[in-house]
């Protein structure tokens, strides 16, 4: 029976993943899902995954042997790009890459983001995506990656509840440029659909929401829902990184954020706004419906899903 290994779950785009492989996995397949570190009691969402035939195992990024256990006389191995920037992700990344070809492991799947595949000018947050590619594409395996665009959950997640805390105002660097976010659910089940053998060989697929829309009409949107009044505030690259420097947000993902309610670094910010600044994100792909069975939730869905913690008077 072949065996497809699915890392990362522990986190909101593996666990959807996970949720669905099991919906769409067909009963000759194995399911192996791996987290960093095996609680001492299982979740009730890892016994109803073990409950429906998954397996799940302790595999760390950094622990080579971990890693062979699962890995051995797998059919694909898709890995979910961990939360470190910089050196640290990278050796991660190509650590998983290395020993999945060691282990003989047939194919790579790989959760990049947008703007991996530029050659230069690379936003902040695509620089480490295009390092892991890189190195997928020298490893000579068989691979399917997915350029997931920003998530539209972040917009009530992470920016929304720093609105008051900004005098009312959400702090942009994206220009108006509209841009097609896409729902984290969706790139769940295109990954669970890519490491189950639905996308071609070799392949690199943009992820996309169905419509691209300015961050202007999100939040026109948000606030008609809820009555809390709020606008715009537009900076350029540099004004925008002294705004938050100014507020004391860190600029690394250790520091200390307990004391402001925006959950990103600073770097982070301004690549947020930066990718849809340059239009990354302006281009629609029907790959959901392509490999996800359905159409992609609109930005409108995902936010309505988030009405609870949405910023109000």
């Amino acid at each position: 029976m072949p065996k497809y290994v699915l890392m990362g779950v522990d986190g909101k785009l593996g666990s959807g993943a996970a949720d669905y492989a099991l919906e769409i996995a067909s009963p000759d397949q194995k399911l192996i899902f791996t987290v960093p570190k095996l609680p001492a009691e299982p979740t009730e969402r890892v016994k109803a995954w073990i409950a429906k035939g998954a397996e799940v195992y302790a595999a760390d990024y950094d622990d080579v042997a971990s890693l062979e256990k699962v890995f051995k006389s797998a059919e694909a191995v898709t890995f979910i790009s961990t939360w470190l920037f910089g050196e640290r992700r990278r050796g991660q990344h190509k650590t998983v890459i290395d020993t999945a070809k060691a282990c003989g492991v047939k194919r790579i799947g790989y959760t990049s983001f947008i703007g991996a595949g530029l050659e230069k000018d690379l936003p902040f947050l695509s620089q480490d995506h295009k390092y892991t590619e890189a190195v997928i594409f020298d490893s000579g395996l068989d691979y399917n990656i997915q350029r997931n665009y920003l998530y539209a959950d972040n917009i009530p997640q992470l920016f929304a509840p720093a609105w008051k805390f900004c005098g009312d105002k959400w702090t942009l660097n994206s220009k108006g440029v509209p841009a097609a976010y896409v729902a984290r659910e969706d790139c769940s089940r295109v990954a669970a659909a890519l490491l189950l053998g639905k996308g071609q060989p070799k392949s690199v697929y943009d992820v996309t929401g169905p419509e691209a829309v300015s961050d202007n009409k999100i939040l026109e949107y948000m606030c008609k829902k809820t009555g809390y009044k709020a606008e715009i505030q537009d900076m350029t690259d540099a004004e925008l990184e002294k705004y938050w420097l100014d507020k004391g947000l860190p600029t690394s993902i250790f520091g200390d954020f307990s004391k402001i309610p925006m959950k990103l670094c600073v770097d982070d910010v301004v690549s947020c706004g930066d990718v849809v600044g340059k239009g990354l994100m302006s281009k629609v792909s029907d790959t959901v419906e392509k490999l996800a069975g359905r159409k992609p939730l609109t930005v409108w869905e995902v936010v309505d899903k988030y009405d609870d913690i949405l910023p109000r008077p």
